[in-house]
């Protein structure tokens, strides 16, 4: 069996947030550069009782200041990897109910890092890009893509109040600046 062939993954609890995970993967650097396996669904299954089925893969690239998000669609969850670059990760808790309602969590995730976040259904996503050479992230999906059910929720939302790293800078799709505010959704009953 290859050294590569050993790797192994731990995952650890966000202490506020604890259905959030911060998945740390062994990184195998060498004179070539480096090796590092992103995904095992056996082992992550079994030693790491993580039993997420996914449905579609996304990569995206973005520039220095992007902001994207913050997006939610019922029955999906995502785990976010950095591929190159670094982002400020972030996860609002939208379900109805929850201790952590309309709260906020924040991670930085990196190439160097290697780490990655699993947000379950129930949490908007978003992120910004930190690097100045731009970040290519890459995130695996519980479901597919679906424009009908998929909605976003105001980045720069005051009752929220993510604290984005860069707000000088920060450059945002109209798309993204058109959502609507997260208490105008709660009033119009988010479906998860």
């Amino acid at each position: 069996m290859s050294q590569h062939r050993r790797a192994r993954a731990a995952i650890k609890a966000v202490e506020k947030m604890p259905d959030l995970k911060i998945i740390r993967k062994k990184v195998f650097p060498d004179n070539r550069g480096y090796f590092v396996e992103t995904y095992n669904e056996t082992e992550w299954s079994e030693e790491l009782d993580f039993k997420e089925v996914f449905k579609q893969d996304n990569h995206s690239f973005s520039i220095q200041g992007v902001v994207r998000g913050l997006h939610a669609q019922p029955g999906m969850g995502k785990l976010v990897s950095v591929i190159s670059g670094e982002i400020f990760d972030v996860a609002v808790d939208i379900r109805p109910g929850s201790a952590t309602y309309g709260q906020w969590h924040g991670v930085t995730l990196s190439e160097v890092n290697g780490d990655s976040l699993w947000i379950p259904n129930g949490f908007a996503h978003g992120f910004q890009c930190l690097s100045k050479e731009g970040a290519h992230v890459a995130y695996k999906c519980t479901t597919t893509y679906d424009p009908r059910t998929e909605f976003g929720i105001d980045p720069l939302d005051k009752d929220i109040a993510v604290k984005w790293p860069m707000i000088d800078g920060m450059i945002l799709s109209e798309r993204d600046k058109s959502h609507k505010s997260f208490a105008e959704h709660s009033s119009s009953h988010i479906s998860l």
